[in-house]
C-alpha cells in the first residue's frame, strides 16, 4: 500500500508512469492547490506583458512579420506548458539567434518577403522536430555533459 502522507505524494508529485509521465502537467494537475491561481494568474499576465513586445521584436530581427513573433509565442507556450519538466521555467529565443536567422535566411531568401517567410516557418519546425525527438528520447541529461564554465560565462549571458 502506498503512503499517502509521503512528501511527493502530498505535493502531487509522485511518480507516474504511461503517458503520464510523458505529459508533465498530468502528474501534477489534479493537486493543484487552488490558491496558488491568483498568483499564477499574475505571474502568467506579467509574463506575458513581457513575452509579447519581446517576440515582436525578435520576428523582426529575423525579418518576419511581427505577428509571426505573437503566434510563435503563444505555441511555444502551449507547447511548453503541456510537455515542460518544470513549471518555473520560460524558454524563448534570444536576440542573438534572432540575428543570425534573420541574416541566414536573408541569402536564400533574395529579397522575396513569401520565400523568407516560409524559409523562416521551415527552420522554426526543423528547430520544433530536433526538440520532439530531443524530448522523446529524454537527451536533457546531455546537459550535464557541458562544462560549468561554458553555461555561466559571461559570454552566456550576452549572447
Amino acid at each position: 500500500m502506498e503512503d499517502s502522507s509521503s512528501p511527493d505524494t502530498q505535493r502531487g508529485t509522485a511518480v507516474a508512469g504511461g503517458w503520464q509521465a510523458r505529459l508533465p502537467p498530468a502528474q501534477w494537475l489534479l493537486h493543484y492547490p487552488r490558491e496558488w491561481l491568483a498568483h499564477d494568474v499574475v505571474a502568467g499576465v506579467t509574463l506575458a506583458a513581457y513575452g509579447i513586445p519581446v517576440s515582436l521584436a525578435y520576428a523582426s530581427l529575423a525579418g518576419v512579420p511581427p505577428q509571426y513573433g505573437i503566434y510563435c509565442h503563444l505555441a511555444r507556450g502551449l507547447a511548453y506548458a503541456l510537455f515542460g519538466s518544470s513549471r518555473q521555467l520560460a524558454i524563448g529565443p534570444t536576440s542573438a539567434i534572432s540575428m543570425l536567422v534573420g541574416v541566414t535566411i536573408a541569402g536564400m531568401a533574395q529579397g522575396d518577403p513569401g520565400r523568407w517567410a516560409s524559409i523562416a516557418a521551415l527552420t522554426a519546425l526543423l528547430i520544433a522536430a530536433m526538440c520532439v525527438l530531443a524530448w522523446l528520447f529524454r537527451l536533457s541529461s546531455l546537459v550535464n555533459f557541458i562544462s560549468e564554465t561554458v553555461s555561466s560565462s559571461p559570454c552566456s549571458y550576452r549572447c
